[in-house]
């Protein structure tokens, strides 16, 4: 079996414990974007890819009672412009974000009625800002950028929240290999609840690691960062899925297939 994950911080508590609790499969990373097109291409049997990415069909189910989420602001996933908000006509957008840039386009049609000129590109946050009024930056990018006191800087967690006054979900376990689905779930709900039980020993270990403070580090994996699939993360799928449509970046809904397991609660 070969799972595949982000390489993002956010991610660690979910894959952290995977080999350390006896799996013996292969774990790959990749930007989101790669793991969409990996799982759809079928190099990958389970990938933490954009709900975004699952909505438009990739991938046969959901693992029950994982996602990577936000209750408000999430830090990881920022809007940072060098203009007003409202004069904003260019967005370089990280090149491997799918659901954030699909929020983005929601937040800026329905919150600020614009609608901006988007393209894709690198990371590096000066050279967007070089090209375009604003960037979009996910993931340890966001976490890492130095942000000017003259730029206005969104988070669009928050935003969402704002909007619809429920959590948003970014990226979920979605399995493509119907064979091996129960036997994936199980593995990847047990390092769920194992890395979280760990998540004092990941912060001091992905600090170190990634040159973070250890404080951002705790308070971004215990406060920003949410790993529950509850119900009203389910709600939060269909109200950005009925807006998707609304706009015109989704053909249709496509239903939540959860996939379940004797236990999964941490």
């Amino acid at each position: 079996m070969v799972i595949g994950s982000v390489p993002y911080l956010n991610a660690v508590p979910l894959t952290w414990a995977l080999h350390k609790i006896g799996f013996r499969g292969t774990l790959v990373f990749g930007t989101p974007a790669q793991l969409s097109s990996w799982l759809e291409e079928g190099k990958i049997d389970a990938g933490l890819i954009p709900l975004a990415e699952y909505l438009r069909g990739v991938g046969e189910g959901i693992v029950a009672d994982v996602a990577l989420s936000s209750d408000g602001a999430v830090r990881s996933v920022l809007l940072i412009s060098k203009v007003p908000l409202f004069q904003i006509e260019t967005i370089a957008v990280d090149k491997g974000s799918r659901s954030s840039l699909l929020l983005l386009k929601i937040l800026m049609a329905e919150r600020f009625g614009i609608a901006p000129l988007l393209f894709p590109a690198e990371p590096k946050l000066e050279a967007m800002l070089e090209r375009a009024d604003a960037a979009l930056l996910i993931g340890d990018a966001a976490l890492l950028a130095q942000v000017s006191p003259f730029w206005q800087v969104i988070d669009l967690g928050q935003e969402w929240k704002n909007l619809t006054g429920l959590p948003f979900v970014f990226a979920v376990w979605v399995i493509g290999n119907k064979a091996f689905e129960t036997e994936i779930a199980n593995w990847l709900i047990k390092a769920k609840v194992e890395g979280l039980r760990n998540l004092e020993t990941i912060i001091d270990e992905e600090a170190q690691k990634r040159s973070l403070d250890q404080k951002l580090v705790r308070h971004y994996l215990t406060e920003c960062i949410h790993y529950d699939l509850t119900d009203s993360h389910l709600k939060s799928i269909r109200t950005f899925s009925e807006l998707c449509i609304k706009h015109g970046f989704l053909p249709s809904v496509r239903e939540v297939r959860l996939i379940k397991i004797g236990f999964s609660k941490v």
